[in-house]
């Protein structure tokens, strides 16, 4: 059987795929000369792990989207560098359409900016080599624009062609998806940002027009690189993509992040290195990160690619949100721009959806912040729910919040102050404003004794055993909720917690149970097994979500705790973990399979079985062989926190180093 480095087994069937790189910098080997950063030794090798991974995914075609090398046109060892990169490319057999990018053709008409623009001799010589600048082709009725906006205010005569060109072939193909690729931005922050300076966007008055055209003719998705970032954005139903790069961060934008600067002033922060696979269906495109990070040699490992939160809306992954979604600074005035660069941190919203979470809890009073609302808004449009939660406090008007708020979000989660016990102004709360929205119920109780602690914790969630009593209550008034949330603590675990609970009287006026986690503390390893366990055991409770925090690591807080992502927004361990496990369940969701636990050789094992399948979750507390008995022929093991799977012939040395999942279809 051939071996393949990415299994789609999880995916919905695409009509096109397509592949997006950008800012790959092939670097000339300098030998042994000193170099500010050393990083910019590993760019060509690094960019050739890229274009193997791109390629073993076999797509439609490619598209680069500028700065093939890091020479400049005017510069004496341009030419070498572009053959070399070339030469590099053409060895991967990776179907790549080019875009002109400022290392390609020189830079934007901009007195400030700190390499020469672009003129009509660096020009001929990129049209000699890759042909027009700008172009379009298509696949049935998708059509794929590529632009130069290195022309752009230039008043180069190409640049008027161009614009003729674009405003026709957009109008020729109205009716059609239309898909836009170019180098630069039109803009990071807001389409009225300055442009003079800005060593990131489109100047004016070129931006205009083009967000016109793009308005105009409904462009689907518009793609850009060159700042080595990537950001997310939307106009007028148009979404934004800037990718990353697959060779270096930009240091600028690390003061985004409340950490330590990442590697080499910022300019090494490798784990955000990579490129996006593009899966068109009928009715949307899925963005798929693959991540390349440091990698200089290519790794055979086959890796699980997972669905975007549009392709699995049921999932049972859900997030608290202890951060803000769009945490946004300016980067202060330095080296390449000569301005201060208002910014958004667009990492939390574009991990949100690699992860494929399909909730998040939000504090209701993000929806008074307009841009926190403006990006939950696109959050839904990509598939996620939004509940919103806050206290309800006895005088509280709920009706007041759903109108000042209309159609912010898809549940909203009253958390009961003091008591898990509603009053008579709750319960009739419920009653009137069950009909408007669906409705959760929490509470906040202080006083929770934690060991280890100076003072008392407040616990926010339900105990599993109050509910019954909340379900009698509820029933003595005559009304119901959607859903409560329970806490699952790491020290009852979240296995026995969920089943124990599951074999209970069944509740008549709660519609489901919904539960809540804290990672408990910096343990990345035992971090990963509790979270583990505690998705894998909400399969036990039909219809239930986990909803974990946090997202980003706490690390200035009276309860310091790692989460999925550390201070720079990087994925921790627990991150793919999370990301592969949650559709691999989802499968089994409404299926009858019975529980058990055992343990074997110091290796836990929570399993859930039918006749026709048996899924087994391994916690191992510390590195060990998969024993012998687990295997079968056929079994598929996904090493969740690599983000792998495999099927192995045998369990001779084959070692289990973290949470992992086995699945036997018998």
């Amino acid at each position: 059987m051939k071996h393949s480095l990415f299994d789609r087994s999880l995916l919905p069937p695409a009509r096109c795929e397509f592949l997006l790189l950008s800012d790959t910098h092939y670097m000339l080997d300098v030998g042994d000369r000193p170099l500010e950063f050393e990083s910019r030794r590993q760019q060509s090798r690094r960019a050739g792990v890229a274009f193997a991974l791109a390629a073993a995914l076999e797509p439609d075609f490619a598209v680069h989207l500028g700065d093939l090398v890091q020479e400049y046109p005017d510069t004496p060892d341009f030419a070498t560098a572009l053959d070399q990169a070339l030469e590099q490319l053409r060895a991967s057999s990776l179907p790549v359409r080019h875009v002109a990018g400022n290392h390609d053709v020189g830079d934007k008409p901009d007195t400030t900016m700190p390499t020469h623009p672009v003129d009509a001799r660096a020009l001929d010589l990129y049209h000699s080599r890759f042909g027009p600048s700008w172009y379009s082709f298509d696949r049935d009725d998708l059509h794929f624009v590529v632009i130069n906006s290195q022309i752009m205010n230039t008043g180069l005569i190409q640049e008027d062609e161009q614009q003729s060109w674009l405003e026709e072939d957009l109008s020729n193909h109205a009716g059609r998806r239309l898909f836009l690729f170019l180098h630069m931005p039109p803009f990071l922050w807001h389409p009225d940002e300055p442009h003079l300076g800005h060593y990131d966007n489109l100047g004016e008055p070129a931006r205009t027009w083009l967000l016109d055209q793009v308005r105009r003719h409904r462009v689907e998705m518009l793609f850009a690189g060159h700042v080595h970032f990537p950001f997310y954005d939307q106009v007028a139903g148009t979404r934004q993509v800037i990718l990353p790069s697959t060779s270096f961060t930009r240091p600028g934008f690390g003061h985004l992040f409340t950490s330590a600067p990442p590697p080499e002033q910022g300019r090494d922060d490798a784990p955000k290195l990579g490129f996006y696979l593009c899966r068109v269906l009928d009715d949307r495109v899925d963005l798929h990160l693959i991540r390349t990070s440091d990698a200089t040699e290519l790794d055979s490992t086959t890796r699980l690619l997972t669905p975007t939160p549009a392709a699995f809306p049921n999932a049972p992954l859900g997030i608290t949100l202890l951060h803000p979604l769009a945490p946004s600074t300016e980067i202060p005035l330095a080296w390449p721009s000569t301005i201060r660069q208002p910014v958004r941190n667009d990492y939390p919203f574009l991990s949100l959806l690699e992860l494929g979470a399909t909730g998040v809890r939000v504090p209701w009073t993000d929806f008074e912040q307009p841009l926190q609302l403006r990006r939950l808004s696109m959050l839904r449009a990509e598939g996620l729910q939004i509940q919103a939660f806050g206290p309800a406090p006895d005088e509280l008007d709920l009706h007041h919040l759903l109108d000042a708020h209309p159609a912010c979000a898809d549940a909203w989660e009253l958390q009961l102050p003091g008591s898990p016990w509603p009053t008579n102004h709750h319960l009739e709360q419920f009653r009137d404003c069950g009909r408007r929205t669906p409705l959760a119920l929490s509470t906040i109780i202080p006083g929770e004794r934690v060991s280890g602690k100076q003072h008392p914790r407040t616990r926010i969630g339900y105990r599993p055993d109050e509910l019954p009593e909340l379900d009698r209550r509820l029933g003595e008034a005559a009304t119901s909720v959607d859903a409560v949330l329970c806490r699952l603590d790491g020290d009852d675990g979240p296995w026995e917690t969920a089943r124990d609970l599951s074999a209970a009287t069944s509740l008549s006026h709660i519609g489901r149970i919904d539960w809540l986690l804290t990672l408990p503390g910096e343990d990345d390893r035992r971090n990963g097994l509790l979270a583990a366990e505690a998705l894998f055991a909400v399969t036990l409770t039909p219809g239930a979500r986990l909803y974990l925090d946090p997202l980003i690591d706490l690390d200035r807080t009276m309860d310091v705790r790692h989460g999925l992502l550390d201070t720079l927004c990087n994925p921790r361990p627990i991150f793919h973990a999370f990301r592969c496990l949650n559709p691999l369940l989802r499968e089994f969701q409404n299926t009858h399979l019975a529980p058990a636990e055992r343990e074997i050789d110091q290796l836990r094992i929570l399993q859930l079985a039918s006749a026709a399948v048996s899924i087994s979750l391994l916690l191992p507390e510390d590195p060990l062989a998969l024993p012998e008995e687990l295997f079968t022929p056929g079994i598929h093991l996904y090493r969740l926190h690599r983000g792998t799977v495999e099927q192995p012939e045998s369990p001779h040395q084959l070692h289990i180093d973290g949470p992992s999942l086995l699945i036997d279809r018998r």
